[in-house]
């Protein structure tokens, strides 16, 4: 009996210690934050061009880039091309609003609409003169909401077109922006 006592105590201790031992050489390898090494160190936002029909994009996404590469950290923005390893060129090329749903009492008038916006992004290897990649397409999808549901009794349920798109282009251009960073600061092979 005092052998199997002696037997349990050991197993009981030996547990943990087998459970610390494969946690901890398990998180021996981690690492904070992501291991790719950039290509360059500083980079350069050249102003979003607007080749497409969104209203007045350009000037949120060029924003919203900048912020997506402020809260990233792993490179650091610079004002001037000159002063810049690389230099990231967006162009907005394509606006589309397409209708995604029908209103239920008139099937001709849409209750929301899928807007799409596509850009065309090049970065610039300033320090010998040729193209990270060129001209790589990205785009996103949005809704915008014509009908609203959480309008008061009495009040009109619908809101005008423009306004839900006003709405959706921000959020439209903060999940592009995101994107954008992504392709840039991520490790990429030639497509």
């Amino acid at each position: 009996m005092k052998i199997l006592t002696h037997s349990l105590h050991a197993s009981m201790l030996a547990m943990p210690a087998i459970f610390m031992a494969v946690f901890f050489s398990g998180c021996n390898s981690y690492q904070f934050g992501n291991p790719a090494e950039l290509a360059f160190e500083s980079i350069y936002i050249q102003p979003v061009t607007n080749d497409s029909f969104a209203p007045q994009a350009q000037a949120i996404l060029s924003t919203q880039i900048r912020d997506a590469f402020i809260r990233d950290g792993r490179t650091k923005l610079v004002t001037s091309r000159e002063s810049a390893d690389a230099v990231l060129l967006v162009n907005l090329v394509d606006y589309k609003r397409r209708a995604a749903a029908r209103q239920s009492v008139d099937t001709a008038v849409a209750a929301s609409f899928n807007l799409i916006l596509a850009v065309e992004v090049s970065l610039f290897n300033q320090n010998k003169g040729e193209y990270y990649f060129q001209e790589r397409m990205i785009q996103k999808s949005s809704n915008a909401y014509v009908e609203d549901p959480y309008a008061t009794p009495g009040a009109s349920k619908t809101q005008n077109f423009l306004q839900s798109e006003y709405q959706a282009i921000p959020r439209l251009t903060r999940d592009l922006a995101s994107r954008i960073a992504d392709e840039v600061l991520n490790p990429w092979e030639p497509r």
